[in-house]
C-alpha cells in the first residue's frame, strides 16, 4: 500500500509532518558525525571520560536516527498489511 502518494501529498499536516520528522532525522545525522569530529579533532585535549560520553551521543544519535527513518518509511510510505495475521 502506497501511503505517501494516496494520502500524505494530498494532507497538509501530514506533508508538514513528514518534512519535520526528515529534517529531526537530518540534524540527528549531522550531530552524530560532528560530535565524531569533535572527538577526532580535539583528541588530546579531551578526557577520557569526555571521549567516552561523546562517542555514545554519536552512536545514540545514528541509532535514534535510524530508528526514526524506520518510523517514517512504515507510518508515511508504505505499511504492510498481510490480511492473514488479522
Amino acid at each position: 500500500m502506497d501511503r505517501y502518494w494516496s494520502h500524505v501529498v494530498n494532507c497538509s499536516s501530514c506533508s508538514k509532518a513528514v518534512n519535520s520528522l526528515k529534517a529531526f532525522e537530518v540534524a540527528l545525522q549531522v550531530i552524530s558525525i560532528a560530535t565524531i569530529g569533535i572527538v577526532a579533532i580535539r583528541q588530546s585535549l579531551m578526557s577520557v571520560v569526555a571521549k567516552i560520553f561523546m562517542v555514545s551521543l554519536a552512536v545514540l544519535c545514528f541509532i535514534a536516527s535510524r530508528g526514526l527513518s524506520h518510523f517514517i518509511y512504515k507510518t508515511f510510505y508504505f505499511h504492510d498489511y498481510n490480511h492473514a495475521l488479522v
